[in-house]
């Protein structure tokens, strides 16, 4: 029997992706609409402006609402005011915040999410799952997919180094999610989708192969860093969940935000964790090693890189199996403090990201 798969009926990922909003395919179905801009602030509020400048939106149609984090009183807010102004359509435009805010606004209302993200730090760009803040914890909720996803080259360009690395940490979760996944279905704690999980890994394939070319421009690997991010969000769709680009690492993640203050960006902490995920996982069998992608991609390979203390990380693990019902490979092991030390040592003895050379020429924007 088939199933249904909610997608975005436009994607565009290219320079100048901007200016399809006026194209006829998307501007028909939002003409003489009443929108709803949000977006955040400084850089944000320029593109914003741009945006708004390439398209022939009726001033009277449109607001713009500006959002300064992503707690639920926010976005009860920004829905009071959505419901007031009569919105009929939301556009986000900002970095996974933003469009995780217009994500859960327009399921709300069940209006069409058109996303323009200002960054690639997390899947966040084209995801059925938003992250938000619920009394100064970051909890997850089911959204709708966005109708439209236009991922303008010439802006990400212009995004800071720093968010183009978490995205990578983001892409190469889909690894030891996908193991997870597979060990979870083996011990009957979950059932596989076997297209998800392909769609899942074809995507971060797609990425490990272009960036071991030697000639690799700066503006593809943001291209292919987009489109795989783009297909791990579908991938999600089609399992119903985000188990095929979430496993271990993002429990880790997770753990490090609610009991040691989230002191990184969400791409850079799941990286942390992907360290911890395949050093376990080799234990069952996956030989696949991401080191030399980390290196590479100038990615954290130790948790002071962050911020974090020895402590931390180890609270952090020992926590991390507890922060959702996920079965993954940390249910596989009872770790005591001695095997804790000797974990974090045999992870990190030698990761040292500020020594590490940042790849393709990045100049740290």
């Amino acid at each position: 029997m088939s199933k249904s798969i909610d997608i975005p009926a436009h994607l565009r990922i290219e320079r100048g992706a901007i200016h399809h909003l006026s194209s006829p395919d998307i501007y028909s179905w939002i003409k003489g609409r009443k929108i709803t801009v949000i977006t955040g602030n400084s850089q944000t509020r320029t593109v914003t402006d741009k945006v708004l400048e390439q398209v022939p939106f009726d001033p009277l149609l449109y607001h713009i609402l500006h959002c300064h984090d992503n707690s639920l009183d926010v976005i009860n807010q920004l829905e009071r005011q959505c419901l007031e102004s009569g919105t009929e359509v939301i556009i986000g435009i900002g970095g996974g915040k933003v469009l995780d805010i217009a994500k859960v606004v327009g399921t709300r209302l069940k209006a069409p999410i058109i996303l323009l993200p200002t960054a690639i730090s997390s899947d966040a760009i084209c995801s059925p799952v938003a992250v938000i803040k619920l009394k100064d914890k970051k909890t997850s909720l089911g959204v709708s997919m966005p109708k439209a996803v236009l991922i303008d080259l010439d802006i990400l360009v212009s995004s800071p180094n720093r968010l183009c690395i978490a995205g990578f940490g983001d892409l190469l979760s889909n690894k030891t999610a996908i193991f997870d996944w597979k060990l979870a279905h083996q011990a009957n704690k979950d059932t596989m989708d076997t297209f998800a999980s392909l769609m899942a890994n074809n995507a971060v394939e797609a990425f490990l192969n272009v960036i071991n070319n030697q000639s690799l421009s700066e503006e593809t690997l943001l291209r292919v860093s987009a489109e795989s991010l783009v297909m791990s969000g579908i991938a999600m769709s089609v399992a119903g969940s985000s188990r095929p680009c979430s496993g271990a690492e993002h429990l880790i993640s997770h753990a490090l935000d609610y009991y040691c203050g989230g002191k990184a960006l969400h791409g850079e902490q799941v990286a942390l964790g992907v360290l911890i995920a395949q050093y376990l996982q080799k234990e069952y069998g996956n030989q696949e090693d991401l080191t030399p992608a980390f290196q590479q991609l100038g990615l954290p390979m130790h948790f002071k890189d962050l911020g974090y203390t020895k402590e931390e990380i180890k609270l952090a693990i020992s926590k991390a199996p507890n922060m959702r019902n996920r079965y993954t490979i940390l249910n596989e092991f009872s770790l005591n403090d001695k095997q804790l030390n000797q974990l974090i040592h045999d992870v990190f003895e030698f990761g040292e990201t500020s020594k590490a050379k940042t790849a393709f020429g990045f100049t740290g924007r």
